[in-house]
């Protein structure tokens, strides 16, 4: 099965409760609190045989030991659509995902049915094929 998922933003003190900036409107009190609940809804829900195309923003930077902790334990193919705060200069945290890219053209099946998408961080007002039914899956705009 494929999953999707865009925006996690581990290691952003601005997505946790009472921030400033806390434009998800997450509930954690603590960045702990945020990458547990995190981690384990993810790995109840993925199994290795999942691909998981992650719409971006994985972190705001890629150079980080936890981070790179982190990630490991999620369960899944990983395929980063690299974001804007996604830093993948270090070789230990490019490994971790299956294929790195930007944008990519794909055909995923739901119910029987297959779909052409296109996968990105960025939203865009015009895709290849848009108006044959691509359906354009993004990330990078919260709530």
């Amino acid at each position: 099965m494929n999953f999707y998922i865009g925006d996690l933003h581990f290691f952003c003190a601005s997505q946790l409760k009472g921030s400033y900036s806390n434009y998800d409107n997450r509930p954690f009190e603590t960045l702990e609190e945020m990458h547990d609940t995190i981690l384990k809804k993810w790995n109840k829900k993925v199994t290795n045989g999942d691909t998981v195309y992650i719409l971006g923003d994985v972190a705001f930077r890629g150079r980080n030991e936890e981070l790179i902790a982190l990630v490991a334990k999620l369960k899944g193919k990983k395929i980063l659509v690299q974001g804007n705060h996604d830093d993948i200069s270090d070789l230990r945290y490019r490994q971790l995902f299956f294929k790195i890219i930007n944008t990519e053209e794909i055909i995923d099946c739901f119910d029987g049915k297959a779909y052409k998408l296109v996968v990105s961080h960025f939203p865009y007002f015009s895709w290849n094929n848009q108006h044959k039914g691509t359906i354009l899956i993004y990330a990078h705009l919260h709530n």
